[in-house]
């Protein structure tokens, strides 16, 4: 209760400032940001200090891609770790960070943390908003995303979503097939004036996915309303219901396994993954006259899933002696389900105002976030024969209340705008282990207990200089924060504590607008203290890391780049070359996980931190065809804290170079350079409002490894996807 009085005195203060400002300043207009809160980038981007991209929703049906992934790797330092075909359990890394379930990239959907399972205490991404209810995409990097969070190292993905209509009904169907047994329907129908409307959404996709039995059924319900109460006020409402059922593993493959057949999942069989997930938001906003507005959002989320694994590799390989890597034997009976719930509470009032008060035009923002999770996380081992629950394993209760202020505001002085800004984060957790009963293999004993609290102060401060005519120079530093996260599994019974990892991070870019299209160039470096890596299951701060790298990105029309005139050729870009990624200290990690087995020295470069990635697309666009030709290239990548190299299935074999006895052959090395080619089609014939699309990804089905995390996970074979589009 008494965090609620906080965020209802806060929320009077923020309005009462804004009332106060609005009175003292008349000299400038509020940009054009969206009332709906949606949006996390303003209109007025030549003010934004630090680098960003958007892709619209035109961008989408001109290339109806397949999954969300072939979104974000058109992105200028984003780095995607393919694991399943439906793009729902996302491996998003930017600028070097570890993509293992995108946790330390912001994921948001309209504004509202609900990508995560949560967000603080388990920020895991099982889920990724449909692309068939996005209107826009939005990634955000820089000093600007301390307005944001929790998450604030490298930058944030905002997935908007389409608006409900203004103009009547409005309706779309699509139809699409594909190989690997692909289908999937999507049906969009609302209906709305000047005073709001209500707008249904429903998706259904179903294949048999990357690999043997791994066949994946997603569905998804959304209903959205928008009531604009005057013109004053206004209130959007949705409501999203996600339901999958596949056969999804989170288990590789040795290399004996991938070398008789890539594609395969050995002792996989009875593996599955489940998820319920219902998320409702809330966002209202409430004009304060022409300069000011105040905007209110409410967002619950509720996931029940759970995974069955058959098998694990158990090590015993002790971190003090590096000889005993690999020592240890698969455990094809360990046949465990892990049931877990999470529920997800948030409040979150933002003030954003123009002013004078300091002698200069500014624009502010002012907010704070009131945020609860409370987890539940089971597991259980089961009879390898009938599934029946044999023994309670452990199982982890974790709540956590976490409290956010920020503040920003933008001078403006001539060509040049300076923007600092504030955040404060304060999280207290609350963990309690159980364990097996030894006297109940069926009940559980509390074995530990783990109370802590963090209070991190994230400053920042941005610029940006407009002198030179369609440029736009930028720059800036802030303090970065990812927070603590609970472990996977227990170490002796004990709950290990994790402080957040914290990072100064600073950026110098230049975007331009030249008359064949857009260009952005942006150099960014982090220094990262206290960076947390997996130790089997386990979370370890471990010292200290850097990254620093380039980025690239644009769209241009090469009729107008070489001559006066403009053509319906196009070529676009992302490319990423970073510099560096290493740990800057030496350490020790032990045992199966994401980060690999064995230890670590001072320059080892960090896992699945590619030097080199590029999107290249050759297009062209009319109003009725458009077609495109791809490449993605991801430079080799090592897949182990340790640098143990090898690009071949075998990769580092502890024990000898034979993988046929070797089990633990292939769970450690490196991830082979891989350049994939992509393309898509699609027509709308003039007038119509059918239209026709066909898109394929991994055009020459080459055979490659994506990743090495839990074994070895094979890339996604050749994937061709026809359908169809009917607007209503």
């Amino acid at each position: 209760m008494q965090a609620f009085r906080i965020t209802a005195v806060a929320g009077a203060v923020l309005v009462a400032m804004g009332y106060t400002t609005f009175s003292q300043a008349q000299s400038a207009a509020l940009p054009g940001v969206e009332v709906s809160g949606s949006s996390i980038l303003p209109s007025n981007i030549e003010n934004l200090p630090g680098s960003s991209s958007v892709l619209t929703r035109d961008d989408l049906d001109k290339r109806e891609p397949f999954s969300i992934l072939e979104v974000v790797r058109e992105v200028p330092g984003l780095h995607v770790v393919s694991e399943d075909a439906a793009g729902t359990h996302l491996n998003i890394g930017l600028r070097g960070l570890n993509p293992r379930r995108s946790s330390r990239t912001l994921l948001l959907e309209d504004g509202a943390p609900t990508v995560f399972f949560a967000p603080y205490g388990d920020p895991s991404a099982h889920y990724s908003t449909p692309l068939e209810r996005i209107e826009r995409v939005e990634v955000l990097k820089g000093s600007g995303q301390i307005l944001y969070g929790p998450q604030t190292l490298g930058g944030m993905v905002n997935f908007v979503t389409k608006p409900v209509p203004k103009d009547g009904f409005e309706g779309s169907a699509k139809l699409s097939v594909g190989n690997q047994g692909y289908r999937g329907t999507h049906l969009n129908m609302g209906t709305g004036s000047e005073q709001g409307g209500v707008m249904i959404d429903l998706l259904k996709r179903q294949g048999d996915g990357i690999r043997a039995q791994h066949d994946f059924d997603v569905q998804d319900v959304t209903i959205k309303g928008q009531l604009n109460i005057n013109s004053q006020h206004s209130l959007t409402a949705k409501y999203t219901r996600f339901e999958e059922d596949s056969l999804f593993s989170e288990t590789g493959q040795t290399a004996a396994e991938y070398l008789a057949n890539p594609y395969s999942v050995p002792g996989s069989e009875g593996e599955r993954y489940e998820m319920e997930r219902d998320t409702i938001q809330l966002i209202h906003g409430w004009k304060l006259g022409e300069k000011a507005k105040l905007t209110t959002q409410v967002y619950h989320s509720k996931t029940d899933r759970t995974s069955r694994r058959s098998r694990e590799f158990e090590s015993e390989f002790d971190p003090a002696d590096p000889t005993t890597f690999g020592l240890g034997e698969l455990e094809t009976d360990a046949f465990a389900t892990r049931p877990r719930e999470y529920s997800v509470f948030g409040i979150e009032p933002k003030l954003e105002f123009t002013h004078t008060a300091f002698g200069l035009p500014s624009e502010a923002i002012i907010g704070m976030r009131y945020h609860t999770e409370d987890i539940d996380r089971k597991k259980f081992l089961l009879d390898s024969v009938n599934g029946n629950v044999t023994n309670f394993d452990e199982r982890l209760l974790a709540d956590v209340e976490a409290t956010a202020f920020y503040a920003q505001n933008t001078f403006i002085a001539g060509n040049w705008t300076v923007t600092p800004g504030l955040r404060v984060e304060r999280i207290e957790l609350n963990k309690t282990l159980f364990i097996e009963d030894a006297g109940n293999p069926l009940g559980f004993a509390q074995a530990d207990r783990l109370q802590s609290s963090e209070t991190e102060t994230l400053p920042g401060i941005g610029f940006t200089w407009n002198g030179l005519d369609n440029t736009t120079v930028f720059g800036g530093i802030h303090k970065g924060f990812a927070p603590p996260r609970p472990d996977r599994d227990v170490d002796n019974n004990i709950l290990q504590r994790v402080t957040p990892e914290l990072a100064t991070v600073t950026e110098l870019g230049i975007r331009r607008n030249v008359k064949a299209g857009t260009l952005e160039a942006t150099l960014f470096n982090m220094d990262i203290k206290d960076i947390v890596v997996q130790s089997g299951g386990v979370f370890r701060n471990e010292g200290e890391a850097q990254h620093t790298g380039l980025e690239l990105g644009g769209k241009l029309n090469l009729g107008e780049l070489f001559s006066e005139k403009a053509n319906p050729f196009f070529v676009s870009v992302a490319y990423t070359n970073l510099f560096t990624a290493k740990f800057k200290n030496s350490g020790i990690v032990g045992g199966e996980g994401e980060d690999g087995y064995g230890a670590y020295q001072a320059g080892n470069r960090l896992p699945y931190a590619p030097k080199q990635t590029l999107a290249l697309n050759l297009s062209y666009e009319t109003q009725q065809w458009n077609a495109r030709l791809g490449a993605t290239h991801i430079s080799k990548q090592f897949a182990n804290t340790d640098n143990f190299s090898g690009t071949s299935p075998q990769g580092f074999c502890p024990n000898g170079d034979d993988p046929a006895n070797d089990l633990f052959c292939g769970l450690a090395g490196e991830v082979e350079a891989v350049t994939l080619l992509n393309a898509s089609v699609s027509f709308q014939p003039a007038g119509s409002k059918v239209g026709y699309f066909l898109n394929a990804e991994n055009l020459t089905d080459k055979q490659y490894i994506s990743a090495r995390t839990n074994g070895i996970q094979p890339g996604r074979q050749r994937q061709v996807v026809a359908g169809i589009n009917v607007k209503f």
